[in-house]
C-alpha cells in the first residue's frame, strides 16, 4: 500500500467487505508507517472482519480501481454528551476488538478513520464522513462522538498549556491538522482526553449532534445500501 501513487480516478465509497480485511490493515500501515511484523496498535485483518460482524452498516472504505485508499470503522456505544468518558483510545476500542459495541446505543463513536497519504486533502476523508453522517440520521441516532488527536499541539506545548491550545483551535488561533478538519466537518470539541495515543499525547473528545434526530422514534431500523462517488481534488 505505501507504493500507491495518486491518481485522479472515480474513487467509490462503499460498506467494507472481509474480502477488503487484508488491505485494509495494509491501509493502516501505510498511513501510520507500522508493519506486519510491528503493527504498534493497527488493527488487524480480522479486527476489521468483527467490525463487520457486529456494526456491518458503521463500515466502509474508499476504493480506486479495486485498491482501498481509505476506510472508517465505527461502532455504537451509550454516551451522555454532559459526561464524557475521559480515557485512552484503546481503552475505548478495546484495543481494536470494539468489545463496548451496543447494538442498541444511540450513538455512533468514530473507531477509526484514514486515506492513504496519496489521497489525503483531496475529499476522501470528507465523504467518508458523510458516509457516517447519513448512517446516524438512518438509524436515528442521537449524533456521534469521538476521539480527536490533538497532533500539532507538541508544536507549541513548550509555551502553551492544553487548554490554552485547545480554545486557540476553536477560535482559530491555531490550526491542528487533524482537530480543526474534524471541527469544519461539523463537530464541536467537548473535552480534553490526557494520555489519549499515550503517555503525554493529549486527545479531545468531539461530539455531532444528528439534526435529523426524532425523540419520538426509537433509533434502529435499516440503512439502505448505498455507493458514494468522488473525484479526488487534484
Amino acid at each position: 500500500m505505501s507504493t500507491i501513487e495518486y491518481s485522479p480516478r472515480l474513487i467509490t465509497i462503499v460498506r467494507s467487505l472481509p474480502r477488503y480485511a487484508e488491505q485494509m490493515q495494509d491501509l493502516m500501515h501505510a498511513v501510520y508507517n507500522t508493519t506486519r511484523e510491528n503493527p504498534d496498535g493497527t488493527f488487524l485483518a480480522e479486527q476489521f472482519r468483527r467490525h463487520m460482524e457486529i456494526f456491518q452498516e458503521g463500515q466502509f472504505v474508499a476504493l480506486e480501481a479495486g485498491r482501498v485508499v481509505g476506510l472508517t470503522a465505527s461502532m455504537r456505544i451509550p454516551f451522555d454528551p454532559e459526561n464524557p468518558f475521559i480515557e485512552p483510545w484503546f481503552t475505548t476500542i478495546s484495543d481494536g476488538w470494539l468489545k463496548r459495541h451496543d447494538p442498541s446505543a444511540e450513538w455512533m463513536y468514530g473507531v477509526e478513520s484514514c486515506v492513504h497519504p496519496a489521497y489525503q486533502s483531496r475529499g476522501v476523508g470528507g465523504k467518508l464522513m458523510q458516509a457516517r453522517f447519513e448512517v446516524a440520521q438512518a438509524l436515528n441516532l442521537r449524533g456521534m462522538v469521538a476521539g480527536s488527536d490533538i497532533m500539532d499541539y507538541p508544536k507549541v506545548a513548550d509555551r502553551v498549556s492544553p487548554e490554552e491550545y485547545l480554545r486557540g483551535v476553536i477560535e482559530g488561533t491555531y490550526f491542528d491538522n487533524n482537530l480543526s478538519k474534524q471541527l469544519r466537518k461539523g463537530f464541536k470539541a467537548s473535552a480534553l482526553i490526557p494520555d489519549y495515543l499515550g503517555e503525554g499525547a493529549w486527545g479531545v473528545v468531539i461530539v455531532w449532534h444528528n439534526p435529523a434526530y426524532d425523540p419520538t422514534h426509537p433509533s434502529g431500523g435499516t440503512v439502505p445500501l448505498r455507493r458514494y462517488r468522488l473525484l479526488p481534488r487534484k
